[in-house]
């Protein structure tokens, strides 16, 4: 036998989105004509984009902020190699005006 498909003894799980009840579709139309019941789900659905705007607001800065943060330090890796590259161009400079050393 396969795996994953044993189903329990009333057959494979039921999905709630293929629910056919007929009390839910009338509860849903009842809704509909409702004034209260529509200013309540614009009032949700308002509130809800507010809280999205809000959310999106605030990553963006944290994005924007991690960018800057990023921009900075790159900044400070190219002085820091810029200062190495220096460091050892004086360096074999250096080596090279020296007369070498015999023993």
């Amino acid at each position: 036998h396969g795996l994953g498909k044993h189903h329990g003894p009333h057959g494979p799980p039921r999905s709630t989105y293929n629910n056919n009840n007929p009390t839910n579709q009338t509860t849903m139309e009842a809704n509909n004509q409702d004034p209260n019941n529509t200013a309540d789900l614009t009032d949700f659905v308002q509130n809800l984009l507010q809280q999205m705007q809000t959310r999106f607001q605030q990553m963006s800065d944290s994005i924007i902020g991690r960018i800057d943060e990023m921009g900075s330090r790159i900044d400070d890796l190219e002085k820091s190699i810029g200062d190495l590259i220096q460091q050892a161009g004086l360096d074999e400079f250096d080596m090279a005006s020296k007369p070498p050393t015999t023993t």
